[in-house]
């Protein structure tokens, strides 16, 4: 009885500095213990923040950042006190131990007792061990408390280090006034009479800045859960500012327009696609193919006349191209057949974009896109999120 005590003791030690070993350290963060469980308390938390008034909200969800570190250190702590406590467990028999204190002896709670002391560097002179070989052990506990130490705090800066990348990410949307239903008129500033002022230092900005907070967040996967409480500083507002730069700068203007060939687009966009894939993967699958394009003779007639349509993709692009060549103060007539492959390669794009803005703003609880209309078309992914 003793050895199997003391296997088990052996086996919860190890699938305790394991998980930290995963979490902390592994570049994917592969723990397959304290992740699974802060996710499964996010969902929790989102379901009972869902039921109070949308005010009241944000003040709750801001907390859960807090929350899942605070579920971290508590099972990674719990599982190292408890691991060597049953190792000592199962050595307390004979004169193995000696005791000191009232009501304490032999026995599971004495054993925690004595474990607990150890990992905090303490100690505890109510039990002594007596054998050169639970000595040993003692010491490796408070060798293993102080580099788990170390490891929580890793963790924990790398955690706030995505977040402070987010914040520098964010920042670079964030104008005068925020026009979340009107995405491309956030580019006013960077279009002059003479051309553009400063996009492309802008777009390298945004690009170093995403690169850094895609990898960061593929790092430590608890940061995708943080919430400020701020609609400008949050991760479904990036997604939709840039998902709409890049369908507009890409494929917004003619083709061959110098900002349509800036090669930073294309590293962005690479960089955008790359991480829609990871959310994809995270919140439950890729989304539905996107649309057809239509016939070119109903995308001309509706190109030329100027009025809404009965398709809401291509009146999109239509107003997207109508608003984009006042910007850039295009004076010359736009050929039809050239527009229309624009919305070809335009149209897949900015399907995904959107069906995975509205995925994390329902996953994350975003009210702002979620629950305003800016984003009306919510597909079966969307909706199993919201369930």
């Amino acid at each position: 009885m003793h050895a199997l005590w003391a296997i088990l003791g052996i086996a919860v030690l190890a699938l305790g500095l394991i998980d930290v070993f995963l979490t902390a350290l592994n570049y994917d963060e592969a723990g397959f213990i304290a992740t699974p469980l802060c996710a499964l308390q996010w969902r929790c938390l989102r379901a009972v923040t869902r039921r109070l008034p949308p005010r009241c909200r944000p003040v709750v969800l801001r907390q859960v950042t807090g929350f899942n570190i605070v579920l971290c250190v508590t099972i990674w702590l719990t599982l190292i006190i408890v691991g060597y406590g049953l190792i000592y467990f199962s050595q307390m028999y004979g004169t193995n131990f000696e005791y000191d204190g009232r009501d304490l002896g032999a026995g599971l709670f004495g054993a925690l007792y004595y474990s607990a002391g150890q990992l905090s560097t303490v100690g505890t002179s109510q039990i002594t061990p007596e054998t050169n070989l639970l000595r040993a052990l003692s010491i490796l506990e408070t060798l293993t408390g102080v580099g788990l130490m170390t490891l929580i705090l890793t963790f924990l800066f790398g955690v706030y280090q995505v977040v402070r990348d987010l914040r520098a990410l964010s920042s670079n949307f964030i104008t005068a006034k925020i026009e979340l239903s009107d995405p491309v008129a956030s580019l006013r500033p960077y279009f002059s009479q003479h051309g553009t002022d400063c996009l492309d230092n802008h777009l390298r900005s945004i690009s170093e800045n995403f690169w850094s907070y895609a990898d960061g967040l593929r790092q430590h996967h608890l940061a995708y859960f943080f919430q400020s409480g701020r609609d400008q500083f949050s991760l479904p507002f990036v997604m939709h500012m840039l998902g709409h730069w890049l369908a507009a700068l890409c494929w917004g203007l003619p083709t061959g327009h110098p900002v349509s060939i800036e090669p930073l687009l294309v590293r962005l966009n690479l960089q955008f696609e790359q991480f829609a894939d990871y959310l994809e993967k995270r919140i439950g699958g890729p989304c539905t193919s996107a649309p057809t394009a239509g016939p070119f003779d109903r995308f001309s007639a509706a190109y030329r006349s100027g009025d809404a349509t009965s398709d809401r993709w291509l009146d999109c692009f239509l107003r997207l191209n109508r608003n984009m060549a006042r910007l850039a103060r295009l004076d010359f007539p736009i050929n039809a057949q050239e527009a229309y492959e624009r919305y070809q390669q335009w149209l897949p794009f900015a399907y995904r974009a959107e069906h995975i803005t509205t995925a994390v703003s329902w996953d994350l609880d975003y009210q702002p896109l979620a629950y305003s209309g800016v984003s009306p078309r919510i597909d079966a992914l969307s909706q199993r999120i919201a369930k």
